[in-house]
């Protein structure tokens, strides 16, 4: 094992409805490997209500132990400080300002990567929440523009006069939401221009991934990882230096499935939730498989519990 992967450091990106706690605890207790977790956002729906689910990520007794990370998108001033006190009332020491989801749904409430195109704004917002001393660090995770990747330049001078705990940076505009290829070399670009802990984040799939990334980022040690942990959980524990022989990696994927689907089996009520949760789940995590596509169709195919076992023991036997 190498120095640099001894030092590096792993976040688990927030994917809403995907990396839920079930699905945290599962992967920190499989395999591990991550260094932050970080929850899925927390944000106002219709009438300023918070969604339950929302509120649930972040119940304290929901994340145990683990080194978990709570994020915000906010349109406002009100937003934002009401969001951040629920936090601190939970007991967060760090909260994450969302600067970067691409949805319209965020983006045209002024929420998310919005915020890009905003910098005096923003440079507002920022000098309101500092001037209120509240007792927790404060990261920001960012896209490179809503539709220019230039945005980005104005944001890390503002960003710049406030004492960040770090930034996260994933080299895609809000209009490419997640098509094409994230830029590393925009990414190389920033470094000079950021004064804080610096986080890549965008298409580390595979340890090839990273090791491209590092001849482009040769001194880059802190990466945060989405969807390449839901098809693949054992990634970040890969990407630290850990082997694992198929057969024993093979096993170890089946019993975190196994153990996700018996915690979404306790929390959700009737069949067709529990079978909607994992189509969702497996969207992603048959891609780790030799044939994804006849994977994703014998689950799919699966009009109940017992033939989604069955389709799941088909599939790790033979694909």
């Amino acid at each position: 094992m190498t120095m640099s992967q001894n030092t590096i450091k792993i976040y688990q990106a927030p994917l809403q409805g995907a990396t839920d706690f079930d699905f945290r605890k599962a992967l920190a207790e499989s395999f591990g490997g991550i260094d932050k977790y970080f929850i899925p956002y927390l944000s106002y729906g219709k009438g300023r209500e918070i969604k339950k689910s929302q509120l649930r990520e972040v119940f304290p007794e929901n994340n145990g132990s683990l080194p978990v990370v709570p994020q915000v998108l906010f349109s406002d001033q009100a937003e934002l400080f009401d969001l951040v006190t629920i936090l601190i009332d939970y007991g967060y020491k760090e909260i994450n300002l969302n600067l970067g989801c691409p949805y319209p749904m965020a983006t045209n409430k002024g929420r998310g990567a919005a915020w890009l195109e905003k910098p005096e704004a923003l440079n507002e917002i920022l000098q309101q929440l500092y001037s209120k001393s509240f007792p927790v660090k404060f990261s920001v995770k960012m896209r490179t523009g809503m539709t220019n990747d230039q945005d980005a330049q104005a944001i890390f001078a503002i960003l710049n006069q406030f004492p960040l705990e770090e930034l996260i940076f994933h080299p895609r505009t809000a209009s490419q939401m997640y098509d094409g290829k994230a830029n590393p070399q925009l990414f190389a670009e920033a470094i000079s221009q950021v004064n804080h802990p610096f986080v890549y984040n965008g298409d580390i799939l595979s340890v090839a991934d990273l090791q491209n990334l590092k001849t482009i980022l040769p001194d880059q040690n802190s990466w945060m990882i989405g969807r390449g942990l839901l098809i693949n959980p054992a990634l970040a524990a890969q990407l630290k230096g850990e082997i694992f022989e198929p057969k024993a990696l093979r096993k170890k994927m089946k019993e975190f499935h196994d153990q996700l689907l018996e915690a979404y089996s306790a929390r959700l009520i009737g069949s067709g939730h529990i079978l909607m949760k994992m189509n969702q789940f497996w969207s992603y995590f048959s891609q780790s498989f030799e044939n994804p596509h006849k994977a994703m169709k014998l689950v799919k195919k699966s009009s109940n519990l017992l033939k989604y076992n069955a389709a799941v023991v088909e599939i790790f036997r033979s694909f």
